[in-house]
Formats: structure tokens, sequence, C-alpha cells
């Protein structure tokens, strides 16, 4: 490719697609499921307008390199998936290079300017909680997402409502930081077994890759779900029917997220305003075996 000068920003543009049909997803990496489902709703809605999509991943890579690979697309605009601090910086390098339109899905931080699909994250975890409590599990333990993610830290909020709804007193000792990866949730409750502390009436996980993970681990240990303990997920991914016992969780619309963010996308590239800058898309409580 170095030998021959082969460019694919030039190789992908001719005479007949335009470049500004060309949108831009950027997502942290892509072995999450949860962001490969986000991808699947923009792909899918992408094409079905006629414009191509180009994936861009920002873990590992040099941020101001991605905004110079958008740049030189010329995109006609972009969707940013659950974006970071260094997220944050490289969109307003974006916006201050190009002004192209920019929609997020499921996190913005505090002050963002730009239009957002997300859930109600509080409400949500407000309501898996408050059913725990419902079946009568009143030592509830929570494995938190990363705390600087907002939908993270309104599932943690939530969580704390319901008890304080519920005359529960809040116990810090029960909350475990987790980063939404499996193997944490693995390692979080293997640890919580091997110092013999007394187990919780159930797990609330933060997603359901960390709830698999704390099966998992809960399995290993001869401990019955949901007998000995309940586990609740958030998310529904495909991973959450298939788990040992089946898995009770949150369902986030996860494919309807990508596909409204390009719909919003679109409208902002042909000029139009739109009806609101946030959406927020309705979750739903999906009670399986685990809880």
């Amino acid at each position: 490719m170095a030998a021959l000068g082969y460019d694919p920003s030039r190789s992908t543009k001719s005479k007949t697609q335009p470049a500004s049909r060309f949108l831009a997803l950027i997502v942290p990496d892509v072995s999450s499921p949860f962001y490969c489902a986000i991808l699947e709703g923009v792909e899918a809605e992408a094409f079905s307008r006629d414009y191509d999509l180009v994936l861009y991943t920002t873990q590992g890579r040099s941020k101001e390199n991605v905004v110079q690979r958008i740049l030189e697309m010329r995109h006609g605009g972009v969707v940013v998936v659950t974006p970071r601090h260094a997220e944050d910086k490289m969109l307003g390098n974006l916006r201050g290079q190009a002004p192209l339109p920019v929609v997020i899905v499921d996190h913005r931080s505090e002050g963002s300017g730009f239009p957002h699909v997300t859930v109600d994250n509080l409400r949500a975890a407000l309501e898996a909680t408050s059913y725990l409590i419902s079946k009568g599990h009143k030592r509830i333990g929570f494995i938190t997402g990363p705390l600087e993610i907002e939908s993270a830290r309104d599932r943690l909020r939530g969580y704390r409502l319901a008890l304080e709804e519920s005359g529960i007193a809040y116990d810090e000792s029960l909350v475990l930081r987790g980063d939404f990866q499996q193997p944490t949730g693995y390692a979080l409750i293997k640890e919580w077994l091997k110092s013999r502390k007394e187990l919780p009436d159930a797990w609330f996980c933060s997603n359901d890759l960390m709830a698999a993970g704390a099966l998992q681990a809960l399995a290993e240990h001869g401990v019955n779900v949901p007998d000995d303990v309940a586990v609740m997920g958030f998310d529904d991914l495909a991973i959450a029917s298939h788990t040992r016992p089946k898995l009770t969780t949150v369902r986030q619309p996860i494919r309807e997220m990508g596909q409204t963010a390009i719909r919003m996308l679109l409208r902002l590239i042909e000029g139009k305003q739109l009806e609101a800058k946030r959406v927020v898309l309705d979750t739903e409580l999906v009670v399986r075996e685990s809880a």
C-alpha cells in the first residue's frame, strides 16, 4: 500500500458517490455487544437512506488522528457512542475545524450542546431495584459501570433512590466499582466469595456482561441463583437469554437508539430543525429466571 501510494480515503470516493453521503460512526471499541447492536441500527437506517457508513474506534489511537480522517473523508455528519472525556475534546476540535452535524448516543457530558439519544437510566434502575425489593430482597448489592459515564452514574442514583423510597439504608460496602466488562463482574464476585463475606440477597449489575460474569463466579462456587442470591442485569443483550439461569434484566432499545440517531443526524444534514435535542426512549423490565 505504501509503495503504491494507496489512500483508502481517496479510493472510496467516486463520481457516483458524493463524499457528503458518507456518515461517520465513532465507538470506543467493537468488543462490546452493546456497541455492535447500536452499529446494527445505525447501519440499517443509514443504508435505507442511501448513505454509506465509516466506522471509527477510539481505543488505543490518537483522537487527533480520528478527527483528521473524518475531515479527509468529508463526512456529512457524525454519530458518537458513549463518548468519554477524551472524545469530548475530540468533538470540540472537530466542530472547531468543520461545522459537521453531530449526534450523541447513550452518554452526554454535562453542558454538552450536542443532540442526544438515550434512555432514562435513573428511572430504569429505580424500577429494577424496586422489583428486587418487591421480591423480598432487602440487602441488595450493586456493581457500577465506569462512573465517569453519565448512564452509569444514573443507574447508581436509581438504585440508591429505590432503597431510599423503600426505607432501606444505603450500604456503601455493598457497592462495587465495575467497568461494564464481563471479566470484571466475574472477578468482583469471585473476590467477594473468597473473602467469605455474607452474600447479599441480590446483586444488581449495571450491565448484562458483568451480570454474566457474576453468574459464572457464583456457579463455580456452588451458589444457587436465584435461591441463594438473585442477579439482575441491564441492557437485554443476546447473552441474557442464554446464561444459566436466564438473566432477568432491563431491556434497552439499543438498535432503535442507533436508528434514531441517524434520523436526527439526517435532519440536521438536510438543514431541518429537530423536534427535540434530547430523545429518551423507553426501557422494559424483562423477568426471566435469575431474579
